[in-house]
Formats: C-alpha cells, sequence, structure tokens
C-alpha cells in the first residue's frame, strides 16, 4: 500500500490538485468503478467533471456521487447538473445538526484501487484552488492492509453505499424542487455570495484587506476543467429569492398588468400586531387586454407566467403549483434591485368571481422595502421585460 500526501493551493499551479486526479483516473481503463462522497457541490464543480464523467461510461459499470445539502454548500444548478449526468446520484440530509461533511473519491478496478480522502469538495474551487490537503491511497487486490482499509470505510458508510439509510435521497427533478422550495438548498448565485469571501461570516461586515498582502493563487484549469458558459445556462433556472444590482438595460417592456390603489394587505402596510399576507394576490383589477377584460383564473399561470417552470410541490394537493421568477423592482421612478420572487398558483382558491388563483409571493427581503415606503394606494404596473418582468410602484 502506498500513501501519498496532496497538497494545493498554496502555489501558483498545484499538480497534486484533487481536481487533476479525478480527471485522470476517470480516463483510465483500469478502473471500472467510481464512488465520491463530497459535503458539497457547485455548478461548477460538476459541470467540469461532466465531460470526463460521460467519457468514462464506457468503461466504468458504477458511477456513484453522493453530496450533502448542508449549510446551503450545494446549489440547485449543481444537482441539476448532476441529475443530467444520468449515474447513481443522491443526497444525504438530515434536520439535526450534525452535517454531511465527508469527501472522499474512491476508484476500482480488478487489479487497482485508489482512493482520495481530504478537504477538497466537489467544486471548482475546492478542486482546484483553495487550500486544501489529502492523502492518496493506492494499493491493488493482493494487499490485505488496502482491502481491509476498504473494507472499514465500506462498512461504515454501507447504508450510504445500499441506498437503505432513511436520509438518503435519490436526485431527481421532484427531490431538487422540494428542497429548493423549503429553502434548504439555494440556487448558485446565491451560494456563491454566501462564500464570498468579502464579508467576514461571523458579523457579516466588510473586511478591510488594506493589510493582507496579495499573492499568486493558482487557477482552474480550462483545458481539462471546462467552466460553464452563462450564455448555455437555461434561461428558467430557477433562484432563491435574493437582490443583486440592476445592471442591465431595459430595452422593451410590455404592460401586462396594472393594479390602482394597492391595498394596505397587497403593500404589507398594516398596523403593528396585525399579520401581513406575505403576497400579492393577482387579480383581475378591471385589466384589459385591448377591450377585453382579462380573466385571471387562467391570465396569469397560462399568459403571463406560462414560460416558468411550474411544479407541482404539494404531495396532498394536485392542483397547486409553485415556480419562480425574476423582477426589477423600482418605487417611484427608483430602481431598487432585481429579485427572484416565488409565484404560486391554486384553481382550488376560486370559489367565487372576486378570488384569485395566482399570487406573488414578496418574500424576506422585498417585504421591508415595501414596508419603508409606504406603499398604500399606490398604483402598480407589472412589465414583462425582455424574458423577465418589472414590477413599477408609483
Amino acid at each position: 500500500m502506498k500513501i501519498s500526501f496532496l497538497g494545493q493551493g498554496l502555489e501558483p499551479t498545484s499538480k497534486n490538485a484533487v481536481g487533476n486526479l479525478l480527471v485522470k483516473y476517470l480516463k483510465e481503463k483500469k478502473f471500472n468503478s467510481f464512488t465520491g462522497f463530497s459535503a458539497f457541490a457547485s455548478e461548477a464543480g460538476i459541470y467540469g467533471l461532466s465531460g470526463h464523467i460521460n467519457s468514462a461510461k464506457k468503461n466504468f459499470k458504477n458511477l456513484t456521487i453522493i453530496v450533502g445539502i448542508d449549510q446551503g454548500g450545494t446549489s440547485k444548478e449543481a444537482l441539476e447538473e448532476i441529475l443530467s449526468l444520468n449515474i447513481e446520484s443522491y443526497i444525504f440530509y438530515q434536520k439535526e445538526k450534525p452535517i454531511f461533511h465527508p469527501k472522499f473519491y474512491l476508484f476500482e478496478g480488478t487489479n487497482d484501487v485508489k482512493i482520495i480522502l481530504g478537504s477538497s469538495n466537489l467544486t471548482g474551487t475546492g478542486l482546484f484552488t483553495n487550500i486544501e490537503s489529502s492523502l492518496l491511497v493506492e494499493f491493488n487486490q493482493t494487499d490485505k492492509d488496502g482491502l481491509a482499509l476498504l473494507s472499514e470505510l465500506k462498512t461504515y458508510y454501507k447504508s450510504l453505499l445500499n441506498y437503505t439509510d432513511p436520509n438518503i435521497f435519490k436526485i431527481d427533478n421532484k427531490v431538487i424542487n422540494n428542497f429548493f422550495l423549503d429553502g434548504i438548498v439555494p440556487d448558485e448565485a446565491t451560494r456563491k455570495r454566501n462564500y464570498s469571501k468579502g464579508t467576514s461570516t461571523s458579523t457579516g461586515k466588510k473586511v478591510n484587506k488594506s493589510k493582507v498582502p496579495k499573492r499568486s493563487v493558482p487557477k482552474v484549469p480550462s483545458s481539462i476543467f471546462p467552466s460553464k458558459s452563462k450564455k448555455s445556462k437555461p434561461t428558467t433556472a430557477v433562484p432563491v429569492a435574493a437582490t443583486v444590482p440592476v445592471t442591465t438595460a431595459i430595452t422593451s417592456k410590455n404592460l401586462v398588468w396594472k393594479k390602482l390603489k394597492l391595498s394596505n394587505s397587497d403593500a404589507q402596510d398594516v398596523p403593528a400586531g396585525t399579520a401581513i399576507t406575505g403576497n400579492l394576490k393577482l387579480a383581475q383589477a378591471r385589466f384589459k387586454l385591448g377591450t377585453t377584460v382579462i380573466d385571471q383564473k387562467t391570465y396569469f399561470r397560462n399568459q403571463v407566467f406560462n414560460k416558468l417552470k411550474w411544479v407541482k410541490t404539494k404531495a396532498h394537493s394536485a392542483t397547486y403549483e409553485e415556480t419562480f421568477g425574476v423582477f426589477d423592482i423600482s418605487i417611484s421612478g427608483k430602481p431598487i434591485g432585481k429579485f427572484t420572487l416565488k409565484l404560486s398558483h391554486d384553481i382550488s382558491r376560486v370559489a367565487g368571481q372576486g378570488n384569485t388563483p395566482t399570487w406573488l409571493h414578496w418574500g424576506p427581503t422585498v417585504i421591508p422595502i415595501l414596508q419603508k415606503n409606504s406603499l398604500s394606494g399606490k398604483t402598480l404596473n407589472l412589465y414583462e421585460v425582455n424574458k423577465d418582468f418589472l414590477i413599477d410602484i408609483v
């Protein structure tokens, strides 16, 4: 049995980066099985490996990835990338505080076995640029010490490796969306913000970097680990409610709804001690398309937001659906920001002509902004802008 130290990140080029070895071993015909455990995964990390994993299918009989989703460390897009690989893929998650945190990558063949155990997650930075340390354990199928180690590893994680653990979830679209809508799995942009070094994770304050010396750092090698072009991302990707600066120019906008005199409930402007609704009911509001008044029961779900990806998220309801849309919001002509907001639709909400099956949920980021500006009685205009939307309250 041979054990080698793998260090990465302290020098501009890390030859022993875990990502380099994963790419290398996925190409080797002497292996027929790969199993990867990772606490976190990013879209870039999985996408960079995807071509190598797909090529490995020619020789590998087994390709398995099990990831954790604790602390917002794995994104929705990463899980979707894993799903697209069409391999054995699972999430381990429990509600209790101890988090799923192992990282190991196991390659097995008829004669050779290699195990990488260390700190590298399935993220682009974790595999190549972060300062990480791992051990590479190499042995053959006749090595008693090596086989004993392998047996210990497989015995400890037996319930995960045979997929019988009650807290293991096979990755599919329903599982991804359920964890996403529950706020456990963030979108990729939110995951990156959470792990940004621009703020202190303990205080949330900006870090003073003026006294920190600069150093050369490694880069993800694009030649073997391609990055995903922003243009290649689906336009219906659904991020968690968040705000980012408005930087894109509005080239065209189409008014799709107007509501005069927002109520206190719509504006979340209610007396202290009174519960807020948290949503805006997309009512008829006497809005016309040409000379025809809209039918609110179908208009918003089937026309305005029909291009968004709607998902049925309640097992006990065959009619309840949810999706997310990207909205620029401006108040009195002042741009506030770009937000991803939840929309829900349930035709069972309709019990009379005045009821509305489609609701816009303001979310915890937008509600304080509405309350601060006291928007009761104002007019809300909803525009379709390019492929997103604009809410202009005046």
